[in-house]
């Protein structure tokens, strides 16, 4: 960060106004030590029934944009009204349903966010279809399709639909089962359906059939992570897609403009992407889908169009942000053109550090004079995406507070809290797996999430809770202490700003705790004009950043011995990055364990 920047102070800065929904929280304490957390505000009554929503929109307002691509060689905005999405959501329907497609076949969806992929996804709705949607990784950076196969196995789709042929040719020929029908919109798979042929079909009057559909039926599968294991299929229900919007734009109010419009990147194969586009289509939004990615050679595309289309609202994850930050910090009139409109940003999934969200407030300030609104969400696959926001205006990271009709249940463990909740949007359990399931849920029907989580004040529970880390990060030292590896991040990152990028923690049955860690090359460059990490400027930066933070938490599970800058980045065909961006530890710690041997024999920076 420039000495300019540093020196903004924003506690002196006003925020944006944004109008919050009336949401208040109520507290009961358990003799146990269990603490139930829930919103006061009752959910008010909505449809559950989205597939009629999006009918209602196209009925009322056939012109608005519901979504938008660049497509083309000019690479120019393709856009579609609800009465047109509407139109081929119908067409499609119909044409699952005459071919005897039934929801024991469901759909397969290979290829990354389109118009196509949306129209398909509520024809499976109105046709009573699930549709799985699977990273594009699974078939393009995979050689052996071992994932891909799992899914296949799992779900067995009796429609495979891929929107470039011949990309995804030698995934199908791998693992699509021999009575699936494949379908492509583009030449490349001999004896595969034209998308034309399903989108052309003529559609009967579906009103009836459209108002007989239960939304309670699985509409999607939603594969996890598969970061503590192989992915598990998440059933998604219509209700729990419109639960999911209505609790939170209740909660949110102005802050969140899915009713306006969105540009976004995360794909539909995340919770993130798919409840956002169904958020949006649900409220009669419009989607600009950014073909852009948070990574060296693809964020131009998401610059170029964040500086076309003026939004309120934008979230992405952390390694977006920090790539955002840097662009806005060195363009003052993309800034100024970027915060002019802008009300809240959004994050989630991976834990945003502290110094990442003050740049980009001071960038703000800097361009505009003003905050924004930084708003941090918590939720997972199983809960339909975020179940607790910070609907108030907070300077902290955190992962705020339950929204209506949500209630967390705190078990006390290892200092902090486990995580379990409760919410109209969270998933009746997993795809072919009662085991699974069963073990999901607690004897009260609260979901284990898996997490840690505590009160920024426990005097105060009003101000929220922040995230403690996955509960599969903690590990013990040589001597049995506990180390919370997401703490321990989060306080890392924020004094490591401007050199580090990410770390990860390593010390599993170790003398002590020490880190591994990918620099932020544009940070060394400010600091040093060239990308060496060796430089005595990085150096001593990083030394001194470990001794400040050892000095204040001098405790052996949260002492850092030494940090050492891993040359190759994080490789998403070896499972170490998810689709959200955030970082694979147990990957990581799998597939550099020479790096890890280097650490503990005493290579890297020690504290100064």
């Amino acid at each position: 960060m420039t000495d300019t920047l540093s020196a903004i102070d924003l506690t002196a800065a006003p925020c944006r106004p944004v109008r919050f929904g009336e949401v208040g929280v109520e507290i009961e304490r358990r003799p146990d030590g269990v603490v139930i957390v829930s919103a006061r505000a009752p959910l008010k009554p909505y449809d559950p029934n989205l597939a009629a929503t999006f009918r209602r929109h196209a009925d009322a307002t056939p012109d608005r944009p519901w979504l938008a691509r660049r497509e083309g060689p000019e690479r120019d905005w393709t856009r579609l009204t609800y009465g047109e999405g509407w139109s081929r959501v119908a067409s499609v329907a119909a044409w699952l349903m005459d071919r005897g497609v039934t929801a024991d076949r469901p759909i397969l969806v290979l290829s990354e966010n389109s118009l196509n992929h949306a129209v398909l996804i509520f024809a499976g709705m109105v046709a009573g279809v699930p549709v799985t949607s699977v990273s594009v990784n699974y078939s393009l950076l995979s050689t052996d399709f071992e994932r891909l196969r799992h899914v296949v196995d799992l779900i067995r789709p009796g429609v495979v639909y891929a929107e470039q042929g011949g990309l995804f040719a030698a995934a199908i020929a791998a693992v699509a089962p021999d009575d699936a029908i494949i379908v492509t919109a583009a030449p490349g798979i001999p004896g595969a359906v034209d998308w034309s042929e399903a989108v052309g079909f003529p559609a009967p009057d579906l009103s009836a059939h459209i108002a007989a559909l239960d939304p309670t039926k699985p509409a999607r599968y939603l594969l996890t992570s598969g970061s503590t294991g192989r992915p598990k299929a998440v059933i998604h229900t219509m209700a729990m897609a419109t639960g999911n919007t209505h609790s939170g734009f209740q909660a949110m109010g102005d802050a969140f403009a899915w009713d306006r419009q969105a540009l976004d990147w995360l794909p539909w194969s995340h919770i993130a992407g798919s409840s956002l586009m169904t958020n949006i289509t649900c409220l009669g939004g419009a989607l600009y889908i950014d073909d852009g990615r948070p990574m060296p050679g693809k964020f131009d595309e998401t610059i170029r169009n964040l500086k076309e289309i003026p939004l309120r609202y934008y979230g992405t994850m952390p390694n977006g942000y920090a790539m955002l930050a840097d662009a806005l910090e060195a363009d003052g009139d993309f800034a100024l053109r970027f915060f002019t409109e802008l009300r809240a940003m959004l994050f989630g999934g991976a834990g945003l550090p502290q110094a990442l969200h003050d740049r980009l407030q001071r960038i703000a300030v800097r361009a505009t004079g003003r905050r924004f609104v930084f708003v941090s969400g918590y939720g997972s696959t199983e809960t339909g995406s975020a179940i607790s926001y910070t609907w108030w205006e907070d300077t902290r990271v955190g992962i705020g507070l339950p929204v209506p009709g949500a209630a967390f249940k705190l078990a006390p463990c290892d200092g902090v809290y486990e995580v379990r909740v409760k919410a109209p949007s969270v998933t009746p359990g997993y795809f072919a797996d009662p085991d699974q399931t069963a073990a999901a849920f607690d004897e009260e029907g609260f979901l284990r999430m898996e997490d840690l989580a505590d009160f920024h004040d426990r005097d105060r529970p009003e101000g929220g809770l922040y995230f403690a880390g996955r509960r599969a990060e903690q590990f013990k030292l040589m001597n049995g202490t506990f180390v919370i590896a997401g703490r321990l991040r989060d306080s890392l990152l924020g004094r490591l700003a401007g050199v580090v990028r990410e770390v990860v923690i390593c010390g599993d049955g170790e003398a002590e705790v020490a880190v591994l860690a990918w620099a932020d090359l544009e940070g060394v460059r400010r600091l040093t004009g060239g990308a060496d990490t060796d430089h005595p400027a990085v150096v001593s930066a990083v030394a001194q950043a470990l001794a400040s933070h050892n000095r204040d938490n001098p405790g052996q599970s949260s002492r850092i011995g030494r940090l050492l800058f891993l040359a190759d980045p994080p490789d998403p065909e070896a499972h170490e990055v998810s689709d959200k961006g955030s970082i694979n530890r147990r990957m990581v710690l799998n597939r550099r364990a020479d790096d890890v041997a280097r650490l503990f024999a005493g290579e890297g920076i020690g504290p100064a």
